[in-house]
């Protein structure tokens, strides 16, 4: 059963399986989400980042604590943002083969990276994603599902995307088509890990327009 009704990010198509059914409930219409598997099928990973950990205090109110802990998981231990100099950049590390794959670069990825953000990676310090990602209950294995949303029509003719020639000019200057923007203009993004006893955690989440 194929449970994605869009077409994965370019960035993710390569690794993106729906190997668990369980990993798909409750989809958006807007969302596309993949369970990510490295090239030799492994599915479990380590997660090692350039950024800080961001985390809030939630109200000691039991409704409060039990939305927090369905929101963002039992062992939530801060989502991965930027420092003070420099967007976040996060790979998981398939933990059998070491291969690295790249899940996000703030400076890179989704709609603002597309038509709004100018990033002087000159003056930014080497982003070295040495940080290795463990949450509150000190799990750092994990199998690992991205969701990305989509809540931009780039059909919409009065949105003024699409240009005489039908296609839509980026930022920096290229032509591309309405099916790429439709997979890789997307304003919202969640990275969810899944530890060996299945608990979930959110590990990063951002908007993107």
């Amino acid at each position: 059963m194929q449970f994605n009704k869009r077409q994965a990010p370019d960035l993710y198509s390569p690794y993106a399986t729906e190997a668990n059914p369980a990993y798909f409930e409750k989809m958006h219409d807007v969302e596309w989400r993949g369970q990510l598997q490295s090239a030799t099928g492994g599915r479990k990973f380590r997660i090692k980042y350039y950024g800080d950990l961001y985390t809030w205090e939630v109200k000691q109110q039991e409704a409060h604590q039990e939305m927090h802990r369905r929101n963002y998981g039992n062992n939530f231990n801060g989502l991965i943002v930027e420092t003070n100099e420099a967007p976040e950049l996060i790979y998981a590390v398939d933990v059998a083969t070491g291969e690295e794959i790249l899940l996000f670069d703030y400076c890179a990825h989704g709609y603002d990276n597309l038509f709004n953000n100018e990033w002087d990676l000159h003056k930014m310090p080497h982003r070295n994603a040495e940080n290795i990602y463990k949450d509150a209950a000190g799990n750092e294995i994990f199998e690992v599902v991205v969701r990305t949303y989509n809540n931009i029509d780039y059909e919409d003719k009065d949105e003024g995307f699409v240009q005489e020639n039908g296609l839509i000019k980026l930022m920096d200057g290229r032509e591309v088509d309405i099916p790429y923007m439709q997979r890789n203009g997307f304003d919202a993004i969640a990275i969810v890990l899944y530890a060996e006893n299945g608990d979930m955690v959110v590990v990063h989440q951002r908007e993107l327009a």
